[in-house]
C-alpha cells in the first residue's frame, strides 16, 4: 500500500510532457488516418472476395480464400520486411511515404475483414440475387442496394475490429516508418529505447483509455446496426 509521503509525490509532469511531445500529434493523426483507410478498404475488397468465393461457381474460387488468408500465416515482422525488399525493387517511389504503411496493414489485417465477411454472406440466401436479376437488376446495383446491406452488421464489426488493431500495430511498421509517417505504437517504442519510461507510462495510459472509449463507442455503433457482441 503506497504511504502518505509516495502519495504526495505524485504528479501529473508525465502527462503534460507527452502531451508535448513532439511528433505525437502527428503520429494519432497518422494512426487514425491508417486504421480508418485500412479498415474501410479491407472490408470493401473482402466483401468481393467473399461474393466470389461464397456465391459463385468459379473454377478455382478456393484459391482465392486461400491467398487473401495468407498473410495470417507470417508474423507482422516478416510481412513488413517482405513489403520493403519488394518496394526498395520496384521503382513505385511509395518507400517511405504513408503509402506504403497503408499497403502493409491492408496486406496484414485482410483476412480478418474475410472471416468477418464470409460469417455474414453465408446468410444470404441465393434467392434474393436471382429476384434482383429477374427484375432486371444489375450485379453492381445488387451488390450495393442489397448485398451490402445485408452485410452490413458483419462490415460495420470487421471495421471495428481492424481500427482497433491496427492503431496499436507496430511489428509492421517500426520496418517501414520514416520522419513524418510516425504512429503511436512507434512513438512508444522510441520512448522505451530512449528510456523514457515515467513518459512511455503515461502515455501508455492514455492509449488505454483512449481505445477504452473506442470500444464503448464501437458497442453503441454497433447496436444501432444490430450488433449484438462485439
Amino acid at each position: 500500500v503506497p504511504s502518505m509521503e509516495a502519495l504526495s509525490r505524485l504528479t501529473l509532469d508525465p502527462y503534460r510532457t507527452i502531451i508535448a511531445y513532439p511528433n505525437l500529434l502527428r503520429a494519432v493523426w497518422n494512426s487514425l488516418l491508417l486504421a480508418v483507410a485500412s479498415a474501410t478498404i479491407i472490408m470493401l475488397v473482402t466483401a468481393v472476395i467473399c461474393w466470389i468465393v461464397v456465391k459463385t461457381r468459379l473454377p478455382g474460387r478456393w484459391l482465392l480464400d486461400n491467398f487473401a488468408s495468407l498473410p495470417m500465416v507470417f508474423p507482422g515482422i516478416v510481412l513488413g520486411l517482405a513489403i520493403m525488399i519488394l518496394y526498395l525493387t520496384i521503382p513505385a517511389g511509395i518507400y517511405g511515404t504513408i503509402w506504403i504503411m497503408l499497403i502493409a496493414y491492408v496486406t496484414r489485417f485482410m483476412p480478418y475483414g474475410l472471416r468477418y465477411n464470409t460469417t455474414s454472406m453465408l446468410q444470404i440466401h441465393k434467392e434474393l440475387e436471382e429476384s434482383a436479376a429477374m427484375s432486371g437488376a444489375s450485379w453492381t446495383t445488387t451488390f450495393w442496394r442489397i448485398i451490402l446491406p445485408l452485410l452490413k452488421p458483419g462490415l460495420v464489426a470487421g471495421w471495428i475490429y481492424i481500427v482497433i488493431v491496427s492503431i496499436r500495430e507496430l511489428s509492421s511498421s517500426i520496418l517501414l516508418y520514416s520522419p513524418g509517417t510516425e504512429v503511436v505504437s512507434i512513438v512508444i517504442w522510441e520512448l522505451w529505447e530512449n528510456g523514457q519510461y515515467v513518459e512511455l507510462s503515461a502515455l501508455g495510459v492514455m492509449l488505454i483509455l483512449a481505445l477504452f472509449v473506442l470500444v464503448l463507442a464501437a458497442q453503441w455503433l454497433g447496436r444501432q446496426f444490430g450488433i449484438r457482441e462485439l
